[in-house]
């Protein structure tokens, strides 16, 4: 009788009648100093009538008796240019938090103009004026192909390309290699977040760790990055979490193919300020396996959390954090008969994987115009790969063994200083203490037995300074320059990068910009320790280094679109090469077995233009389109030139959705499609006598990459369904990613044919999830 009173009782709750009004809250600050801004009103745009309130001393609104469904909201305050936040979703069972920052009008008696806040329109960092787009958790969620991952939701803006086939969510920017991409938390670098990290492509994974329940509006950029960012090549995810709202606390729950997630925020204590967020994600094909016809096992699971704490003296605290683990097990065929392929037919192997990072952030206003923050983090990550090969008489041979721990404890404050409504400046320091563990033995010959490939166990540094200043020269003109310094104690290497970047207003709707900076980048640990007889040949390898140059002109067509145009030329040096080898960095994926001398006498060039055209969300549709027409070329330790892996020529994408809201928001449906046209990676042709007599697979480095896989087409749908109840929201989603079946293309000794075959993968791979908002 419980259980039928209980049933009775959900379903009650899931059919009830919808409430019409919510309430939505947030907070006011200043862009620069991140100050509350006391008195700021927020009306409603287009609603009579009038609904609108003003901050309180803490910055604090709340607007109530607010319709669900997509609303705007106008934001005006004294001295500070408006802005308008727009399509945001109210719903019910889940109040609406906003964190709204104004900047300061610069020019007294300048033109007022009212600024859209679009999601994608503007970077969250104002000081990067070029090569830059934030997204939101929104998008992650709604864009065809995105899989709630802002890896694969930047494959479709422009210079962006997917790397290592449809099941990896590795990408290249404008040419580069994805292991050149850095990613940041709250500021900080860290780890490559992604589950299985770099099994097979070094920078990509198959999802990253951070969840959407988390996500907050961050920034991605592609090049000519200001003097804040150091040690990447060729793009920086900067990830922010958000806060939750004080107050009532919230649940989440999700149930897909990608895992089951619970989350939860709210007040750590009843009437506190202080806030908490956390979600868990545990691989729902982890749960599916013992019902699954397969001599092996894969799963994962993940963690995140924010925890926000304000105080009245001392500032604000938040302590963050991610985590993962993953594990993959693979056994032999039982059948000898069966046998073609060494890692697929009669090979075990185990794969343990770790990677987490942790950190405390706090955030000072030092006087009016100021504000200093420091951040204290420790990340890390563990790879654990045992690969054994069976005979004919099934007796087990070690193939592969590695074990790599690195991690890193890093220091970082700076300095935002406001001198005057003109000028701003910022300088900072980190500091990162590298530890690191790395032992990897394997056959590159493939001979027995093993022989180390790859040993050291020790501490570096890695010290980076920068200073850069924000200048407000006429209403129309700002400019930014500064420079970023680096120091890594391993190779006693110091670099002074310049940077610098111009935005000109030509009118209220148009703007042009222009972007230069020198960056380097550090290689993988276990590239500087690698072994032959005994030494190590790159202990003393340089950081490779580039120079960048961008130029764009962007214009808002009306209030919801938006064209954007860029050219590109990036100029690489000090590349770690293979002498008198084809063989440069720039076009390494990976290969466990690598431990060959490098030395700094590679150079490549990038150079390309993207365009992009927009319509943000409004009135229930939206699309982006957007096209890369590029070359990329590099020349390795042989001096010649010649295309690298990465150099697709031509990418587009099409991505259009729209959106239907019934019963005053009660109902919302989404479908969404994208669509990428691409030319196809750079390949080396196969040398099959030397692969026969090797029996793995060897190229022919004298013809590297001068065969092109065919261009392809891949379309991805996604659709979902959003039901408001009383106190409880749920939302039906289906991804469905490659429907047209485009193939990825890689190479395999066949050892029963004694050939090279070339393998064809490419599945359709639909992901069905349901979430309920408490």
């Amino acid at each position: 009788m419980y259980y039928i009173r209980f049933s009775l009782f959900l379903v009650f709750v899931l059919s009830a009648s919808s409430i019409r009004a919510q309430t939505v809250t947030g907070i006011i600050i200043d862009t620069d100093t991140k100050e509350p801004l006391i008195g700021a009103n927020i009306v409603l745009v287009n609603h009579q009538p009038l609904i609108g309130t003003s901050s309180n001393t803490e910055g604090h609104f709340e607007l109530q008796g607010l319709p669900v469904g997509r609303q705007s909201f106008r934001i005006t305050y004294l001295g500070y240019r408006q802005r308008v936040v727009s399509e945001v979703l109210v719903v019910q069972g889940k109040e609406t938090f906003l964190t709204v920052e104004l900047t300061e009008e610069v020019f007294a008696g300048a033109e007022v103009n009212v600024v859209a806040d679009i999601p994608t329109e503007e970077p969250v960092n104002g000081i990067t004026y070029a090569s830059a787009k934030a997204f939101t958790v929104e998008e992650t969620r709604r864009y065809a192909g995105g899989l709630d991952d802002p890896a694969r939701l930047v494959t479709a803006f422009a210079g962006v390309t997917s790397s290592g086939g449809t099941q990896s969510n590795a990408i290249s920017i404008r040419g580069n290699a994805p292991k050149s991409v850095q990613w940041r938390l709250h500021g900080i670098e860290i780890p490559n977040p992604n589950h299985f990290a770099g099994l097979t492509v070094a920078g990509g994974g198959g999802l990253t760790l951070f969840s959407a329940q988390l996500l907050s509006k961050s920034d991605f950029m592609t090049g000519a990055f200001p003097a804040e960012y150091g040690n990447a090549l060729s793009g920086v995810f900067d990830i922010n979490f958000r806060t939750a709202k004080p107050g009532k606390r919230e649940l989440t729950t999700q149930i897909g193919l990608n895992g089951i997630e619970v989350a939860s925020g709210g007040s750590i204590l009843p009437g506190s300020e202080a806030t908490y967020l956390v979600n868990y994600r545990y691989s729902t094909l982890a749960l599916l396996m013992p019902l699954l016809p397969t001599d092996g096992f894969i799963g994962y699971q993940d963690l995140s959390f924010n925890l926000d704490i304000p105080t009245e003296k001392v500032g604000r605290f938040n302590l963050w954090g991610i985590g993962g683990l993953d594990r993959q097990t693979l056994e032999a065929k039982s059948d000898t008969a069966q046998w073609e392929y060494a890692y697929w037919d009669f090979s075990d192997n185990e794969i343990r994987l770790g990677v987490g990072a942790v950190g405390v952030s706090h955030s000072l206003l030092v006087n009016k115009g100021g504000y200093l923050k420091t951040t204290v983090a420790w990340s890390g990550n563990s790879t654990r790969y045992t690969e054994d090969q069976l005979d004919t008489e099934r007796n087990s041979n070690p193939n592969l063994r590695i074990r790599n721990n690195t991690s890193r404890l890093a220091l970082k404050s700076y300095l935002h200083q406001k001198l005057n409504k003109r000028v701003h400046v910022r300088s900072g320091v980190e500091v990162q203490r590298l530890f690191y563990d790395l032992d990897l033995s394997g056959r590159p010959d493939n001979v027995q037995p093993i022989t180390r490939l790859v040993d050291g166990n020790g501490d570096a540094d890695l010290i980076q300074t920068y200073v850069l200043s924000e200048y407000h020269l006429l209403p129309s003109v700002s400019l930014v320059g500064g420079i970023h310094t680096q120091w890594f104690s391993v190779n006693d290497e110091f670099l002074a990068e310049p940077r610098a970047s111009i935005k000109i207003k030509i009118n209220p709707a148009s703007e042009f910009t222009l972007g230069y900076g020198l960056h380097s980048q550090i290689e993988d640990l276990s590239v500087y320790f690698a072994q032959q007889g005994g030494e190590r040949p790159n202990e003393r390898l340089q950081m490779a280094k580039s120079h960048h140059l961008v130029a764009g002109y962007r214009r808002n067509l009306g209030q919801n679109h938006m064209f954007n145009i860029e050219v590109f030329d990036q100029v690489l040096f000090d590349v770690p090469v293979i002498a008198d080898s084809s063989f440069s960095m720039l076009n390494f994926l990976q290969d466990f077995n690598f431990n060959e001398a490098l030395v700094n006498d590679g150079q490549g060039r990038n150079t390309g233009l993207e365009v992009t055209l927009e319509r943000y969300l409004s009135d229930g549709y939206y699309y982006l389109l957007t096209t890369t027409l590029y070359s990329s070329r590099y020349r390795g330790g042989d001096k010649v030139w010649r295309n690298t892996r990465f150099n697709q020529n031509v990418v587009a994408n099409a991505l259009i959705g729209k959106e239907i809201i019934r019963d005053e928001g009660a109902r919302v449906f989404g479908a969404n499609f994208r669509g990428t046209f691409s030319g196809g990676e750079r390949y080396t042709p196969i040398d099959l006598p030397s692969s026969v007599q090797a029996q793995r697979v060897r190229e022919d480095g004298v013809q590297a990459f001068t065969n092109q896989f065919s261009a392809r087409f891949i379309a991805d749908v996604s659709f979902y369904l959003r039901k408001r109840h009383r106190n409880v929201s749920t939302e039906w989603s289906l991804m469905v990613k490659n429907v047209f079946l485009a193939q990825d293309y890689t190479f395999d000794y066949n050892f029963r044919t004694e050939q090279v075959d070339r393998i064809r993968e490419g599945t359709i791979l639909p992901i069905l999830s349901w979430k309920v908002e408490f």
